[in-house]
């Protein structure tokens, strides 16, 4: 017996930057109350967040998984 549920849409985001097909960094997360993040101050700091992030990938030239896995492989060290 199969039940109906009806489809509702979720109030969490996740916020990520794309590396590549299917490799994301989560940056952060919020409950969704507004269209847009730049109405409240909750998802205004998670833009933030993001932001400080990107930069950060920028600076030790993060741009794909291949750069990625190689950026982990000299953190460790």
């Amino acid at each position: 017996m199969q039940h109906y549920r009806p489809h509702r849409r979720s109030w969490l985001r996740l916020y990520a930057i794309k590396l590549s097909m299917g490799i994301y960094i989560i940056t952060g997360g919020a409950i969704k109350l507004t269209r847009t993040m730049q109405e409240r101050e909750h998802t205004l700091q998670e833009l933030e967040k993001m932001e400080k992030v990107r930069n950060f990938l920028i600076r030790e030239h993060v741009f794909d998984e291949d750069s990625f896995t190689d950026y982990q492989q000299e953190v460790e060290l």
